[in-house]
């Protein structure tokens, strides 16, 4: 009997939730292990991660081990090496507090506190006449002391999000000096705290933020913790392979060059986040490889889709001839570790500080070094694809509705006629500036128009090769499109039968396109175009 594959879980679930509702979870609890044992060489921890790479989780499973929810580890490392012993637990959840002014933004630090209280029965032994957010974080941490018996565990999840909210307004400073007050409370109530935990996307110049917090140990670029979120190329091999080997059978997929092809794809589309300078260990973005999985193993840009960054959209919009041609960038080592706010976002940037956020935030990631400089590039294809969409939507590359409508209308009656009409018109109205002389340019702006209207996949893997698009117009209707650039639409076509790429999607009443296109780089537009179509 098959064996039956356990979930894959790619939204905020608990820990709990992961382990008693049968999902798979990858085990990180020996890098907790090194932070909790006996000793350890601090209580003080922060760590820097990109959105979706299960920061959040690993909150929420070390508030379980501090819950002495000891079962619920049964089969990880921490079960046998650790005693689990039961503390009182402060978890704040910074991105309830998303407010555009210093007075707000107290009074919902101060709420999250009083829930705190509540929960852990000790909000009648509060002091609530005390006037800031900082004063009631330190009656809480007294009263759970005093309560308990025992000091306390503090969580903070997304510390820096109620900066980045307010990178633009007029209350920035305030809100930054409200927060760094707060945070200080850490260092002014050690004797009541066992163990502290940061996370966040950026890495601030702790001198503004924490700058009484000096036992801080920053583990964020730490060669000992740089796969402590997110997933390695073994872990992909050890705990997904069920995984692949049912998307093989599904598929038809024997050959092991095939097999090889395809878990090489995977790899080149979602691995290649660095995050230590010493440790060459890349990693997998979590929400990717479960989508990946989840949608039938198509390759897309899932990460991306979860919500690129408006704040990036921003920096590529005032910095666009940055990213027109470049694949490496280099910043000095000075900046890579932290960066300034108004540095980033001013009208005149600072280069090192835009490249250093990017870095944090995931958009690029440490490739090497150079003469006091670290050498930066995208990590994977999914990420550069959409940083190149970026720099496209910047020169106002956007379909109008009409056009989309239009494009639309042209995949559902198989109009390819039509279809070439609406990329055509698209492309004459590209501004000369913007560089699209590479194969890759082009294909990003096909594949982006057609993935508005249908069910697009770019890179698509076959036995033999990669399709540059695909698209699933609706059921047993598809195109198979290959794109040339200063070549001929013939040779395209040609290319799909020979290596027989429609054979992936052949089936009995099947209706297959093979479209082959021809950029020209001199007239920046589609020159010829070439289909034949197949009837099974």
């Amino acid at each position: 009997m098959e064996e039956k594959l356990k979930y894959i879980a790619t939204d905020s679930k608990s820990f709990r939730e992961l382990i008693e509702d049968g999902y798979l979870y990858i085990d990180k609890t020996e890098y907790l292990y090194k932070m909790l044992r006996k000793g350890s060489p601090s209580k003080y921890w922060f760590l820097s991660r990109p959105r979706r790479f299960g920061k959040s989780l690993l909150i929420d499973t070390l508030e379980n081990i501090f819950k002495g929810n000891r079962e619920l580890f049964k089969g990880t490392y921490i079960y046998d090496n650790y005693d689990f012993e039961e503390h009182p637990i402060i978890r704040l959840n910074m991105i309830n507090v998303n407010k555009h002014d210093e007075k707000t933004v107290s009074l919902q630090m101060m709420k999250q506190i009083e829930n705190i209280g509540k929960a852990l029965n000790v909000y009648d032994e509060m002091d609530l006449s005390v006037p800031t957010s900082s004063d009631y974080l330190s009656s809480l941490i007294r009263a759970a002391c005093g309560r308990y018996g025992k000091k306390v565990v503090v969580l903070v999840d997304e510390y820096d999000y109620p900066l980045m909210e307010n990178i633009h307004g007029d209350a920035l400073d305030e809100i930054r000096d409200e927060l760094a007050t707060f945070y200080n409370i850490f260092k002014a109530e050690e004797e009541n705290i066992c163990f502290c935990f940061l996370t966040g996307v950026t890495r601030f110049q702790h001198v503004s933020i924490f700058s009484k917090l000096n036992n801080l140990t920053d583990i964020s670029t730490d060669p000992e913790y740089a796969a402590i979120c997110g997933y390695t190329d073994s872990e992909i091999d050890h705990y997904f392979a069920p995984y692949m080997e049912k998307y093989f059978s599904d598929n038809n997929v024997a050959d092991d060059e095939a097999r090889r092809a395809f878990r090489t794809r995977i790899k080149e589309f979602y691995d290649g986040y660095r995050f230590s300078f010493d440790n060459p260990v890349t990693m997998y973005n979590p929400v990717s490889i479960g989508r990946f999985f989840i949608g039938g193993c198509r390759f897309k840009n899932y990460w991306i889709e979860t919500g690129m960054q408006s704040l990036v959209n921003e920096i590529v919009e005032r910095n666009a001839s940055l990213f027109r041609k470049d694949d490496e960038f280099s910043v000095p080592i000075s900046k890579a570790n932290r960066f300034e706010m108004r540095k980033v976002f001013s009208e005149m940037p600072d280069r090192g500080y835009v490249l250093s956020y990017l870095m944090q935030a995931g958009y690029l990631t440490i490739v090497g070094s150079e003469a006091g400089d670290y050498i930066l590039s995208y990590p994977n294809e999914e990420v550069r694809d959409a940083m190149d969409a970026a720099v496209l939507t910047t020169y106002g590359v956007e379909f109008e509705s009409e056009r989309v409508a239009a494009l639309r209308k042209a995949l559902l009656n198989e109009d390819t006629a039509g279809i070439i009409k609406v990329l055509y018109n698209s492309f004459t109205s590209y501004p000369y500036q913007l560089t699209l002389d590479r194969e890759k340019g082009f294909q990003i702006a096909v594949f982006s128009a057609l993935g508005m209207c249908a069910q697009a996949v770019a890179e698509d893997v076959t036995n033999v090769g990669r399709i540059d698009i695909t698209v699933n117009v609706k059921s047993g209707v598809y195109y198979i499109i290959e794109l040339k650039l200063d070549k001929s639409a013939d040779e395209a076509l040609s290319q799909i039968k020979e290596k027989k790429y429609y054979e992936k999607y052949a089936k009995d009443g099947a209706v297959i396109h093979l479209l082959g296109i021809n950029f020209s780089s001199a007239e920046r537009n589609i020159t010829d175009w070439k289909e034949e179509v197949l009837t099974l």
